[in-house]
């Protein structure tokens, strides 16, 4: 096997899920026994779990739990980052049937919303906290307001809570779909809502308003270019879709490379197809193009080397992003894929990083 800084995600998932597989009998084992003695379930596995973490996933929260009927649990966290989103479904996917598991890639809500956490020195009882509720029918979230009596001076310690609060009840993807403007007040709310209460209030108003969304890596946001350029990459961009909107939208902004490849260290990348689309069919250019995403984004997920984020029509090129993790590999199944549809000598791979290979 290569070193750790050689390996692909690819690889260092299959080396995870191998490495939890052969010691699933004995975390469980020390799990149930910590549930028992109503100790830390944790206790005594946590530095051997850490170690490989580390090796393999760096940057990663994760917890392990007990559900009542339903045997342990494994949550590997991206701890609210888009870019290792799309790390951890990637993970989650690639998971192997365990008797006696169950594995998420993101903080699940709290069975049981009655707690006290310290930080800095501070206590604060969950059940203290006081909510306020607005929706914004436009950005389709509801823009809390939160209330502690232990509220300190030191905002940065009640924003902390305050995210505690609301993960805990809502859950991290609950929190990152359905909040918005997060503010903390000095006084309690008007109507003001426990947070026993909090996630059946969320989730009535937005049953109530009729919002249908998807968990944030699968969410798919359309924009367009009022005047393409022309200069830098990607210029000539009419209008696209993609389910990392910051990524490339900051690449457009910039025109042209950024800087510090979030996923260069998990042997991952980000980049996009450049296509020459001169010869497409105007009327049918976008069908065409979402035909193509759709083989690649078959293949590429079928062989567990990536998945497509998206793509944009330009005047004179299509562009597709993708999310890839197999190096080489993933490299060929692109080539494959383009060839397969005649498109072989007509596209290139780009980078979105100044560091990435591709």
């Amino acid at each position: 096997m290569s070193s750790t800084s050689e390996m692909t995600y690819k690889q260092r998932v299959e080396a995870f899920w191998g490495w939890f597989g052969t010691n699933a009998e004995q975390l469980a084992d020390h799990i149930n026994s910590a549930q028992a003695d109503d100790g830390d379930e944790q206790s005594g596995i946590t530095g051997a779990v850490t170690e490989v973490m580390s090796q393999w996933l760096p940057g990663f929260n994760y917890v392990f739990g007990v559900e009542a009927s339903r045997g342990c649990a494994f949550t590997l966290s991206p701890g609210g980052d888009l870019d290792r989103r799309f790390l951890a479904e990637y993970w989650l996917s690639r998971a192997p049937k365990m008797e006696g598991w169950r594995f998420f890639s993101s903080r699940q809500p709290g069975i049981d919303v009655e707690f006290t956490i310290e930080i800095g020195g501070h206590n604060f009882n969950s059940m203290e906290a006081r909510f306020g509720l607005e929706v914004d029918q436009e950005a389709e979230v509801i823009d809390v307001v939160v209330w502690h009596p232990s509220f300190v001076a030191d905002g940065d310690i009640n924003s902390q809570v305050a995210f505690v609060f609301l993960d805990e009840a809502l859950g991290e993807v609950g929190t990152e779909m359905w909040i918005g403007k997060i503010e903390l007040i000095e006084a309690e709310p008007k109507d003001p809502v426990a947070i026993k209460s909090l996630a059946s209030e969320v989730v009535s108003l937005a049953s109530m308003h009729q919002w249908e969304k998807l968990t944030p890596e699968k969410t798919y946001t359309g924009y367009s270019v009022e005047s393409p350029g022309e200069g830098f990459a990607r210029a000539d961009t009419i209008a696209g879709a993609t389910c990392h909107f910051p990524l490339v939208g900051e690449f457009m902004e910039r025109e042209g490379l950024l800087s510090n490849d979030p996923l260069a260290s998990y042997g991952a990348t980000f980049a996009y197809l450049v296509i020459d689309s001169t010869e497409f069919d105007p009327e049918n250019e976008v069908q065409r193009r979402a035909e193509i995403e759709e083989q690649l984004d078959d293949l590429l997920r079928e062989r567990g080397s990536g998945r497509v984020l998206g793509g944009a029509t330009g005047i004179r090129h299509a562009y597709i992003d993708l999310f890839l993790v197999d190096g080489a590999h993933s490299l060929e199944l692109v080539q494959q894929s383009m060839e397969l549809q005649n498109l072989a000598t007509r596209y290139r791979v780009e980078p979105f990083f100044d560091t990435a290979t591709v």
